[in-house]
């Protein structure tokens, strides 16, 4: 069992030297030449992302007569509850909070969720396997009914834009460059890629963005791993300060992660050469057939969105997830057997870039339980429980510098509150997917669209934009 991390065997795990970016190497710069491309499409709403808040935005806005088209990379929809396989967390974390949503999630999101459990009384993704292929199926005939088109295996590589606004995206898939026209276009990239493009100025945070890849395992000796791993003999002080200089996430697995380590066989923590750092989270087998579930957790000095980079991590990420198999079927009891029996395709992230909107919501925000006149949906965080939860602005959506564009889910959603949670990322996208339809109807750019017609629509589809005092507060019920 080789280890093929390139980590410096001098230096301490977490050292990074350099930047993700220190791996572009610009030689020199080439003219593309200028060419017709064909337009395809010419929509009301184009939905750049078929991830959670997109497939959301997406039914929002063709319910509401939009010409709707989503544009997603991957060959099925569903983002990190798709093709992601979740990578940890269920639906979300807030049902922690005693206010949150008495009578359930609500509109398009409590109508998704319902379908992806077949009802059933528990959350989204309690089962990891069965819930990611569930989630793209019910999100392609929910599409479907609201009359949503879907062009999938596609990129998008750059906007048509006329002055400050925007009027379309250009796409490349297997038949080359194509363009799409749309009166307004929602950016669920996840990495503001749309808005970037466009030239809207954006919040890049470019470290430590928390990223993984799920992975599950089969063939555990359940009874001799809980005996053997899971109640294991509190570590030596000597293991202690090993793992504190090693492997930080490798206590579970000591003595033996140390045992290979020294040997020379397998490191369970590693650098990326000398930008990023490698390590994994892993579950206790369950389930019958038993299942471990795990993931990749990938840190350092860069930033989601730097294709290179990615590059680089998910090449040594692959030889590290099997590797670490060998690891455990040779050193760890009860697992000599383990196999890989899934890997996600599928780089989860927290970080990245998002959009500069036309009000960013922060920690003190959420703390204080912020009122906006502009709410669009409440905001419950899962360890400050304040009355009332905060409100969320539809100014959160909105980029500044460009017309004809809005932002959902991590695009635009600045890291700090963990506005990322899943249930947050829906109710988003039916916001964007309302505004965006209500702008074409319009004709005019999103920012222009009346907010007391996206509250009074919202509350029309059974969405939860705030608690019903609050709403008699501002007059919409």
């Amino acid at each position: 069992m080789a280890n093929v991390s390139n980590t410096d065997e001098k230096s301490e795990f977490g050292t990074l030297p350099r930047r993700g970016a220190d791996l572009w190497d610009i030689k020199g710069y080439v003219e593309r030449p200028a060419r017709d491309v064909p337009v395809i499409d010419d929509v009301d709403v184009v939905v750049a992302g078929g991830g959670i808040t997109g497939i959301i935005a997406a039914i929002a806005s063709g319910r509401l007569g939009a010409r709707t088209l989503v544009v997603e990379p991957f060959g099925c929809l569903g983002g990190n509850m798709g093709p992601g396989m979740f990578a940890g967390g269920s639906l979300h974390l807030a049902l922690k909070n005693p206010e949150a949503f008495p009578d359930g999630l609500g509109g398009i999101p409590g109508q998704f969720n319902e379908r992806v459990v077949a009802h059933e009384r528990r959350l989204v993704g309690s089962n990891y396997l069965r819930d990611s292929k569930t989630v793209p199926y019910v999100a392609t005939r929910m599409l479907e009914e609201a009359g949503v088109r879907m062009l999938l295996y596609t990129a998008v590589v750059d906007v048509i834009r006329d002055g400050r606004t925007l009027q379309g995206i250009f796409v490349e898939n297997k038949s080359g460059a194509l363009a799409i026209r749309a009166r307004c276009v929602i950016d669920c990239t996840g990495t503001a890629d749309i808005a970037d493009r466009a030239g809207a100025p954006v919040i890049e945070l470019d470290q430590d963005p928390s990223m993984g890849v799920y992975f599950g395992l089969q063939g555990i000796d359940v009874e001799r791993w809980d005996r053997e791993v899971l109640n294991r003999p509190p570590l030596s002080d000597e293991d202690e300060q090993w793992v504190a200089a090693h492997a930080p996430s490798g206590a579970k697995f000591m003595p033996w992660a140390r045992q290979a380590w020294e040997a020379g066989e397998f490191r369970i923590a590693q650098v990326v050469d000398g930008f990023a750092t490698l390590e994994i989270s892993a579950k206790d087998p369950k389930g019958d057939p038993s299942i471990a579930n795990c993931r990749t957790r990938v840190n350092g000095r860069f930033h989601p969105g730097d294709g290179i980079a990615l590059s680089r991590i998910a090449q040594q990420q692959w030889c590290f997830i099997y590797e670490f198999v060998s690891f455990l079927n040779k050193y760890v009891p009860g697992a000599e057997h383990a196999c890989l029996t899934v890997v996600s395709p599928y780089f989860q992230a927290r970080g990245g870039k998002s959009i500069e909107s036309e009000y960013t919501l922060t920690v003190d925000d959420v703390v204080g339980g912020a009122r906006f006149d502009d709410v669009v949906y409440t905001y419950y965080d899962d360890k400050r429980f304040i009355e009332g939860g905060c409100d969320v602005p539809l100014r959160m959506l909105i980029p500044k510098g460009v017309d004809g564009l809005l932002a959902s889910g991590r695009s635009a959603m600045k890291r700090g509150p963990q506005f990322r949670q899943r249930y947050s990322a829906q109710q988003m996208g039916q916001v964007a997917g309302t505004v965006a339809a209500l702008a074409a109807r319009q004709g005019v750019s999103p920012r222009d669209v009346d907010v007391r017609a996206v509250q009074r629509t919202l509350i029309e589809a059974g969405a939860h934009v705030a608690p019903e005092s609050r709403l008699k507060e501002l007059g919409i019920v």
